[in-house]
């Protein structure tokens, strides 16, 4: 039996919307299998839970053994997830499952159960969760709680303007609010949500939702060329070529186990994305290697229904006279930062972002950002970037030779 599970290293936003990716991977239990039956203290419930929101990622907060902990709250997670050197303790151990992240490497991953908690007025015990290595990036939370709490026969409602989660065992809790929201039926693949949105005319694409990743849309690479390919593209190609903003080559995702190798990016610019009769347009897009994603920046536009008993999304506008329309006008991606070995390096930069245009190039190692010097990644994402300010980057290019570049943080 396969379950989905998150490779989580955290995301930051700093150069001209410069953003680390993250992409979920596959796991194969070996001894412990897919379980979302924890036990749940109510029954016939709604609950109100304050949400906190935090460069478009959701947190909440827990109550175990007296303590109160931050959840990280990620539907493109099957089950929870804790790293080692967590805060939490009393983990019980249930086994092993060999581990596959999105970029092909694998290994032994340990998964463990985590002690009853509380979650506003609910108690949950027998939560389980991956074990994974801690991560370069600095944790913002204690474990993830995945997409299993709606497995579980919960109905839940995301609302970041409110800053609440409602959550129901109530099948028809929600009834009246989806009948005037745009709704997608999702079907579970790998126990994680999968649906289907348009990006072109006569091209649907298949796509996780993912609170836990921080770009509205990202398009399968392998899925655009079959699209480009695609004789009836001949038909299209004028009105989609012009939504191709530029190409490059390289790196930007990085999984547990190591970087994904090099490939083609294409850089996109919707006219619409479409999610049912809703229309996004003017959205900034990128291809990748793993899966399509639909992220976290949904929820800034409108509260999101989970329906586990009708297996929909139903999205409600904030904005109640949207007329089927949401203008999103987006940054574009600009650069991507991975690690080799003990080196920060560019792994991907776009050619028409500023820090390009700066003398930026892709394969640059950081050596220094102002006199800061960077001798590991966990130096480049610890590194405190000002919005509104400069920061000067030493550099070293391909050819050794060493060079300076400055950016201004966007605000």
């Amino acid at each position: 039996m396969k379950s989905r599970r998150r490779n989580y290293e955290g995301c930051i936003s700093v150069i001209l919307h410069l953003v680390l990716i993250l992409c979920p991977s596959v796991v194969m239990g070996q001894m412990h299998r897919y379980n979302p039956n924890f036990a749940i203290s109510h029954r016939n419930f709604c609950d109100t839970i304050p949400i906190e929101v935090e460069d478009d990622q959701l947190y909440i907060n827990v109550t175990m053994n007296g303590k109160s902990y931050r959840f990280n709250l990620d539907t493109g997670s099957s089950q929870g997830m804790v790293f080692t050197g967590s805060r939490i303790d009393s983990l019980k151990e249930l086994g092993n499952i060999i581990s596959r992240d999105a970029n092909n490497q694998t290994d032994t991953v340990r998964v463990v159960q985590i002690p009853k908690f509380t979650l506003g007025s609910l108690s949950i015990d027998g939560y389980v969760a991956s074990l994974l290595p801690s991560s370069a990036v600095r944790q913002k939370f204690d474990a993830i709680i995945g997409f299993d709490l709606f497995n579980r026969g919960i109905c839940g409602k995301i609302d970041t303007e409110n800053k609440w989660l409602i959550l129901s065992d109530q099948k028809r809790i929600f009834k009246k609010e989806e009948e005037n929201g745009y709704g997608i039926k999702y079907k579970l693949k790998w126990f994680v949500p999968y649906l289907y949105v348009s990006p072109f005319t006569l091209h649907t694409d298949e796509v996780l939702f993912d609170t836990g990743f921080n770009q509205l849309y990202t398009m399968n690479k392998d899925g655009f060329d079959k699209f480009e390919n695609d004789p009836s593209f001949n038909v299209l190609h004028s009105s989609v070529k012009h939504q191709i903003e530029g190409r490059a080559h390289g790196q930007m995702s990085i999984g547990v186990f190591g970087a994904e190798d090099k490939d083609e990016v294409v850089f996109l610019h919707l006219d619409q994305l479409k999610w049912g009769k809703l229309s996004f347009t003017n959205v900034k897009a990128i291809t990748t290697q793993g899966a399509s994603k639909i992220g976290a920046p949904l929820l800034q536009y409108g509260a999101l229904i989970i329906n586990p008993f009708k297996k929909k999304l139903t999205l409600l506008p904030y904005n109640n006279q949207c007329n089927d329309t949401i203008n999103v006008d987006n940054k574009q991606f600009s650069v991507a930062f991975i690690p080799v070995g003990k080196q920060t390096k560019v792994g991907l930069i776009w050619e028409k972002s500023e820090p390009y245009l700066a003398g930026m190039r892709q394969g640059d190692i950081v050596l220094r950002i102002d006199n800061r010097i960077i001798n590991s990644f966990s130096d480049f994402i610890r590194f405190r970037f000002v919005k509104g300010e400069e920061h000067r980057f030493y550099l070293r290019d391909k050819n050794g030779l060493e060079k300076t570049v400055v950016c201004k943080i966007k605000e």
